[in-house]
């Protein structure tokens, strides 16, 4: 366990709480934390806290903290948020470890010193917090309920290996009791709200440390350090633990209404979007994802793949789940000759013994067949885990279904899920059977096929590439000015190994006509203003010049287009890149996760079409050649109908070197290499612009 996993376990697993603000009002915010206490059976000190009261609820009740019998492991704060510093100051006299928060009214407000004043009054103490502006905590496992959810207050508690945090205390709760109710099985579900201290980030890290959670689920509006929540997700990787998650505030309309909601920045939704994917994330959209993935990943692991055996009592359902599963990338193969005799024997002559299996509803007649039927898509060797749809079967016929269903799933290896296309009144009985099962149970197609698609995809996503080393030298560099221009930006690229194109800074015009002279003409002419970002659009660029009298012309022309206010550092001869595909390399520092390197091909592509491919910073050779690739119009790198081939392998290794040399280079805030010229196979690449920004808050 992490050092801060080994903290968390007396907040997690107390043996004594205290209920500040604990009121006789069993139906209160206040006094429900004492009620679900006592409900639960909590093996610990159960210590209320309230000054006008001698007892309650059958438990003796003490005027403050200080008259404690002990020092609880956490204190439960039900009181306002006016009366909070107060109590959290009587907390860290006495020791309090950690603290739990329901009040709001802090950072979600405009006034941002009251949550400050809480954190201060923590640290002085070595006290941990949880919220302000949460709904707690439970777990399962040891029965502890602290918190004042009505989700709670239920006998009905299926417990499981599900870990659950959430930044929203009523979304957190509330979802997590609609999955409950289809069965989905919980180990932790913890609230954070404001997070002034603790974040979802921390429970994050507890969770993947614990052998029993079989899928940790994520409602997250923000983090402040990206880089903590890479290593919680290289954990969960290493743990082959599972990780969904539900990022909100993608939209502006989002995005502001996370900052009132618990002061969550919330970041750059391709940045997300890219870390998700990076580091194996499953995101998730709404309610209905975390209760399916909570039904497949939280029933035990067993083998999954994305060859699908489908065994229907309809065949219009079949169809349509095969057509789902197509949709998301499962194979659904047809079963062997052998295979197939086997079912025939069971199947009416209207029936289907290709894959789906349509057994058609004679199966109430003689549902014997179907426990035959299963073991045989089971066994077969092109099945790597099955899907049974079960429409309109009620009483007997449905039940032996699922007595069936369920030893079918003990006996196998391979994962087994049930689609049971029924209503709750007709199929009640037997749909609680499977739902108290390990057999997932769904009652949509799309559903079952997205959720078995997840589960696929999880099993043979590989392993993690690691990220190549940061150079222990970085290479020298002459003194560089504040802002740079092209030709600075140049001497960076070319100091970590990015090939780049020969040129000069000239001071004057005869030096021009010397760097043309030993460039060789062709050669470009270029300003170098760090006050000119864009210079094609201020006309200070003039291409292809084929002789001196060319540069003479350009020189004079380009400086008057620069301008008297334009602090103009020399003018730039360089050489004319020929033969050559224009890709982009571009790098932003992204305040949560630091540099963010993107690829694209030049021109249309990137400026239309959008068409880049993005990752977090360093990346190796392989994830770089991964990157190049998906582009939509790789194939032009690759060479079409004839066409030459382009140097992807220096591509690749070019935008490798730029992701190391971003991570090093710590001033750096953006770079724009565009274009890149992509020369023909062996060839090389080379940098033909560039454009750095500095950071100013070094």
């Amino acid at each position: 366990m992490t050092d801060t996993a080994t903290d968390l376990k007396k907040l997690l697993d107390p043996r004594s709480v205290a209920v500040v603000g604990a009121s006789a009002n069993m139906e209160s915010i206040s006094g429900r934390p004492l009620k679900l206490l006592q409900r639960y059976g909590f093996g610990g000190k159960i210590y209320p806290v309230n000054p006008g009261r001698e007892n309650i609820g059958g438990l003796a009740c003490y005027p403050d903290v200080a008259s404690l019998p002990e020092t609880p492991d956490v204190a439960v704060l039900g009181v306002r948020a006016a009366l909070t510093p107060g109590v959290l100051e009587q907390c860290v006299c006495r020791g309090v470890p950690f603290a739990l928060i329901f009040a709001s009214g802090f950072a979600e407000t405009r006034d941002q010193s009251t949550q400050q004043r809480l954190l201060d009054i923590a640290r002085s103490g070595g006290m941990r917090l949880l919220g302000p502006n949460c709904q707690g905590l439970v777990n399962f496992a040891r029965n502890v309920p602290l918190s004042f959810s009505a989700s709670l207050d239920t006998d009905a508690r299926p417990s499981g290996r599900v870990a659950y945090v959430s930044q929203s205390g009523a979304f957190g709760f509330a979802s997590f009791a609609m999955a409950a109710d289809q069965g989905v099985g919980f180990r932790y579900v913890v609230t954070t709200g404001n997070q002034a201290d603790l974040d979802v980030v921390d429970f994050g890290a507890f969770f993947a440390s614990d052998p029993e959670v079989g899928l940790l689920v994520m409602y997250m509006e923000g983090v402040r350090d990206g880089d903590r929540f890479v290593e919680l997700l290289k954990t969960a990787w290493k743990r082959d633990l599972p990780v969904a998650v539900l990022k909100a505030g993608k939209s502006p309309t989002g995005q502001a209404a996370a900052r009132s909601h618990t002061a969550a920045l919330t970041g750059d939704e391709a940045v997300w979007r890219t870390i998700f994917r990076q580091y194996g994330v499953m995101e998730i959209e709404d309610v209905e994802d975390i209760v399916d993935l909570g039904r497949v990943f939280g029933a035990s692991r067993k083998k999954a793949g994305r060859n699908l055996g489908i065994l229907t009592t309809s065949g219009g359902a079949g169809i349509i789940m095969a057509d789902r599963a197509w949709d998301l990338g499962l194979n659904v193969p047809e079963l062997s000759g052998a295979e197939r005799e086997k079912l025939e024997l069971f199947l009416p002559s209207f029936g289907s013994s290709l894959n789906p299996v349509d057994m058609t509803a004679q199966v109430i007649n003689e549902p014997e067949g179907f426990a035959s039927c299963l073991e045989t898509v089971l066994g077969s060797q092109d099945i790597d885990m099955a899907a049974v749809i079960v429409s309109m079967i009620t009483g007997d016929s449905g039940r032996r279904m699922a007595t069936d269903l369920m030893a079918a799933g003990e006996r196998s290896s391979k994962f087994l899920a049930c689609c049971w296309l029924i209503n709750e009144e007709q199929g009640g009985e037997n749909l609680d059977m499977l739902r108290k099962s390990d057999i997932p149970l769904f009652q949509s197609t799309r559903r079952c096929a997205r959720a078995l698609s997840a589960l696929a995809g999880f099993d043979g996503r590989g392993s993690m590439r690691p990220a190549p080393p940061l150079p222990e030298r970085e290479p020298v560099l002459p003194e560089m000015p504040e802002d740079l221009t092209e030709y600075d930006a140049k001497i960076l690229l070319d100091a970590w190994g990015v090939p780049v194109t020969r040129e000069r800074l000239c001071g004057s015009l005869q030096e021009c006509l010397a760097a043309a002279e030993e460039i060789g003409y062709p050669v470009a002419l270029k300003v170098m203003s760090p006050d000119i970002l864009h210079k094609t659009e201020a006309g200070i660029v003039a291409l292809d010049l084929k002789s001196p009298e060319e540069v003479r012309n350009g020189y004079g022309r380009l400086l008057e287009r620069a301008g008297s206010d334009a602090r103009v550092r020399g003018v730039l001869i360089q050489e004319m890149a020929a033969d050559g595909m224009e890709c982009m390399v571009g790098v932003r520092r992204d305040p949560v996760f630091g540099p963010m390197i993107a690829v694209g091909l030049g021109g249309i592509y990137v400026e239309v079409l959008g068409d880049i491919s993005l990752r977090r910073a360093p990346v190796d050779m392989e994830t770089a050649m991964d990157m190049v690739s998906e582009l939509r119009g790789f194939p032009l790198l690759a060479g079409t109908r004839g066409g030459p081939g382009r140097d992807v392998r220096a591509l690749a290794r070019a935008v490798s070197d730029i992701s190391v040399m971003a991570c090093a280079e710590v001033s750096l805030e953006e770079l724009d290499v565009n274009p890149l010229f992509v020369h023909r196979e062996g060839s090389g690449v080379k940098v033909v612009d560039a454009a750095v920004i500095r950071r100013n808050d070094l």
